[in-house]
C-alpha cells in the first residue's frame, strides 16, 4: 500500500480516502514538503514525547559561530533521516550568499521512497532573519 499521506493528514481529511494501490507522486512530495515544513519550525524541546524532534532553538546555536551553520547542516540532515521515513541518502548543503552573507540557505537532496522505488528529489530551506524555515520543493 502506498505511504503518501501521514496518519495525521488522513485523519485531518478522511474524505480524500484510504490507501492507494499506488502512490501518487505528486501527494507524496506535498505531504513531504508539508512535514518539512512543520518539523524544521518546532524548537526541539517543544514535543514532551520527542525531545530531540526539530532544531534548537536558533539563538542558543549562534552562539556557537563559526561552526553553527555546520551544526545546523548536520541537525537538520539527522532530524530528516529520524523522522521523515519517506527519505532516504539525505545530503544537506549550505549555500552560501554573497550578497547576504547572514542569510542561511541549505539544499536538501534526496531519495524518496514511493512503492519500493526510489526517485531523487531537491528542496530549498531558508532560515529567515525571524528564525522561521522556509522549504521550497
Amino acid at each position: 500500500m502506498a505511504m503518501e499521506r501521514t496518519l495525521l493528514e488522513r485523519i485531518d481529511n478522511p474524505e480524500q480516502g484510504g490507501y492507494r494501490l499506488t502512490a501518487d507522486p505528486h501527494r507524496t512530495i506535498e505531504s513531504v514538503l508539508t512535514h518539512l515544513r512543520k518539523m524544521l519550525n518546532v524548537r526541539q524541546g517543544s514535543v514532551s514525547t520527542l525531545p530531540d524532534y526539530g532544531i534548537p532553538d536558533l539563538n542558543s546555536l549562534f552562539m556557537q559561530y563559526p561552526d553553527a551553520v555546520q551544526a545546523l547542516r548536520r541537525i537538520i540532515r539527522e532530524s530528516l533521516e529520524k523522522y521523515e521515513p519517506r527519505l532516504r541518502r539525505v545530503n544537506v548543503r549550505y549555500l552560501p550568499d554573497e550578497e547576504n552573507p547572514l542569510l542561511l540557505r541549505f539544499e536538501i537532496k534526496a531519495r524518496l521512497v514511493m512503492d519500493d522505488q526510489e526517485e531523487p528529489i531537491r528542496f530549498e530551506t531558508v532560515v529567515g532573519d525571524d528564525g522561521k524555515v522556509r522549504v521550497r520543493g
